[in-house]
């Protein structure tokens, strides 16, 4: 499993380079992480989240689940 979180620990890096690249300007840096890029970079903190044992908080998305 630590291999898995490390790969999607490097992905968020890219994903964080990414949005700093595209942090242009006065707006851009607001606007940066509204994008494709910024959803995909809470979608990968939510796996690291679940593979931790915690169930993220977005919205109901995740709901409680009975194990």
């Amino acid at each position: 499993m630590k291999s898995i979180v490390r790969k999607v620990q490097k992905a968020i890096s890219n994903v964080n380079k990414e949005i700093e690249g595209n942090s242009v300007g006065k707006y851009g840096a607001g606007l940066a992480s509204e994008g494709y890029a910024g959803g995909y970079r809470d979608a990968l903190n939510d796996v690291l989240l679940a593979l931790r044992g915690v169930n993220p908080n977005r919205r109901w998305y995740w709901g409680h689940f009975k194990e």
